[in-house]
This record gives C-alpha cells, structure tokens and sequence, in this order.
C-alpha cells in the first residue's frame, strides 16, 4: 500500500459501513455507499489532509482522470502532490 493510499481509506471509511478492503479499486463508488455528496466532502477532506486542491470536473477530465472510483483518486492525488513537488 502506497503512502497515499492508507490515509485515503481512512478518509472513505468515514462515510460508508463497508470493509473497503473488500472491493476492487476499480468499483463505482456508488457500489461501496459513497454517493455524490459524500464524494464532494471526502474530495474536502483529502484537500485538506493532503494540502492539495483537486480541481474542478472538467478540469479534472481534461487532466485525462475522473473519480469513479478509488483507483481514480489514488491517481489523481498522487499527480497532484507530485506536481506540486
């Protein structure tokens, strides 16, 4: 498990009941009980744990991510702490 993605769970952990060790880093986060206004304060909370800003949807998109999934967000935080390195 990366440096990041340990306190990623922990985060997502805080809005569903499930093991989210369970599940493929590729489900839908509705499949693991985040829905879209859980996933805009999670998209809060990793900001602020990790001191990055994660832009907007298109901006995002045209970055070539998306956050669908965990494996999305593994992605994207993980550019954005290294961009801002």
């Amino acid at each position: 498990m990366s440096n990041i993605e340990a306190p990623i769970l922990k985060i997502l952990s805080e809005y569903t009941n499930k093991n989210l060790t369970e599940f493929a880093v590729t489900e839908p986060f509705e499949n693991i009980g985040i829905d879209s206004l859980s996933l805009v304060e999670v998209i809060f909370d990793i900001e602020e744990y990790f001191d990055i800003v994660i832009p907007n949807e298109s901006e995002i998109a045209d970055k070539g991510f998306s956050l669908r999934c965990l494996g999305d967000v593994y992605q994207l935080v993980n550019a954005l702490i290294t961009e801002k390195e």
